[in-house]
Order: C-alpha cells, then sequence, then structure tokens
C-alpha cells in the first residue's frame, strides 16, 4: 500500500518505502505551493489537464500515480529505461482507475523519455533515483540486495543521477516550477550544492519521518 494505493510490486521494481511517501508528500505540498488544485479526479471531466509534471525512474509507478490521483488537474509522465519497470508500471495504471487515464509512461534515461514538446512546461519533476555508491553495496539491508541494482545504485559516488537531473531539471521546468528528489541524508549539502550550481533560485531539504534530511526541494521562482 502507497499512500491508499494497493500497488503490485516484484523482483522487477524496488519496493516503495515509507521515505518515498514522504517525498510524494513533499512533491504535492509544492504543486500545491504553486497554486495547483489538489482533490479528487473528477469523473464528469475524463482526461481533461492543465499543466504537466514527470516522476523520472518511475519503477512500480508509485509517485505517478500517487501525484495522478492527488492532482486531478495533472497530466503525469512517469519515465524509465527499464522495460520490466515500466510492465509493472502498466499493470498498476491498469489496477488504479480514473486517474490512470492521465498518466503517460515512457521508455528511456531521465528527460530522454519525455516528449520535446513538453521542455520548459512542466510544473513539476519528482523522482527516487538510485542514490547508493558502490562501496556502500555491502552495507545495504539483505532485502535491498535483492531488489533491482540499477535501481539503488547510481555509480561510484551515489550523486550521479542526483546530479544529471538537477542539471538538467531547469531546462524542462516552467517558472514557476519545482524539482523535488528523493536523497540520502548524508547528500544533502552536495545535492543542494549541485542544484544550486544548476540555476535553480531556491533550494531546501525537507526531513522524513525520522528527522533525517530526505527530499531535495529546488526552486525555480519565475
Amino acid at each position: 500500500m502507497f499512500r491508499g494505493l494497493d500497488l503490485l510490486v516484484d523482483q522487477r521494481v524496488l519496493i516503495p518505502r515509507p521515505e518515498t511517501e514522504v517525498t510524494a508528500q513533499v512533491a504535492i505540498d509544492e504543486a500545491v505551493r504553486l497554486g495547483l488544485r489538489r482533490g479528487r479526479s473528477d469523473p464528469w471531466s475524463g482526461a481533461a489537464t492543465a499543466y504537466a509534471v514527470a516522476d523520472l525512474g518511475t519503477g512500480s509507478g508509485a509517485l505517478a500515480l500517487a501525484l495522478a490521483s492527488e492532482l486531478p488537474d495533472a497530466e503525469v509522465w512517469g519515465t524509465d529505461v527499464s522495460d520490466d519497470a515500466l510492465a509493472v508500471a502498466r499493470a498498476n495504471l491498469a489496477g488504479t482507475g480514473l486517474p490512470s487515464t492521465r498518466v503517460r509512461l515512457a521508455r528511456g534515461s531521465w528527460f530522454d523519455a519525455l516528449p520535446a514538446a513538453l521542455r520548459g512546461r512542466l510544473g513539476l519533476v519528482v523522482s527516487n533515483p538510485p542514490y547508493v555508491a558502490e562501496s556502500e553495496v555491502a552495507d545495504l539491508p539483505a532485502e535491498l540486495r535483492h531488489e533491482p541494482r540499477r535501481a539503488l545504485v547510481s555509480g561510484t559516488t551515489g550523486m550521479e543521477s542526483i546530479e544529471a537531473l538537477a542539471r538538467e531539471a531547469p531546462v524542462w521546468l516552467d517558472a514557476p516550477g519545482t524539482f523535488v528528489c528523493e536523497i540520502a541524508p548524508h547528500q544533502a549539502e552536495a545535492a543542494s550544492k549541485a542544484s544550486t550550481a544548476s540555476g535553480f533560485d531556491e533550494v531546501l531539504v525537507r526531513r522524513d519521518m525520522s528527522g533525517r534530511d530526505r527530499v531535495l526541494v529546488a526552486r525555480m521562482l519565475g
């Protein structure tokens, strides 16, 4: 269960965790801060949308579906480089009902999967990217070591995916717009610096339920 959504998860994707529910909440709070409407989908509006948001590295589709479920005017793009992950996300879309009619799935690496027409038009970009360093794999809890390595391990530093997303996000966001990214607590300073260097106007880090730095929030103020 993820924010009230009953999702399929198996060995092809990460199991959504409480920290990622916090990431979803932060993203929805940012949408509201931007003036976007929160609430249930209107069954009479069909798939009508007023703006676009993206969940990059969607995996099971948990974040994308949470956004679609709670932001009724959003067209939500979920992207992933893994065909297996997208198959799981499609299964979850099929079981979600009305909100899923506003979700589009695309295969590719981060922003490369998105249509060029969305460049400079996204109100919100959200991601729970790989953020484990190669040197940290041996110290992971046993249950994590059985999940897809590509979804966990970013590279030598663990910052590679976060830095790539922060670097490209300003080009894809409308202004005002926000980039929300789950991080490891020890990455807060480096992720903040990378976002500031990429041109974001305001950068902060939200904490998870254990009081640890967990979610990067980088804003284009317009």
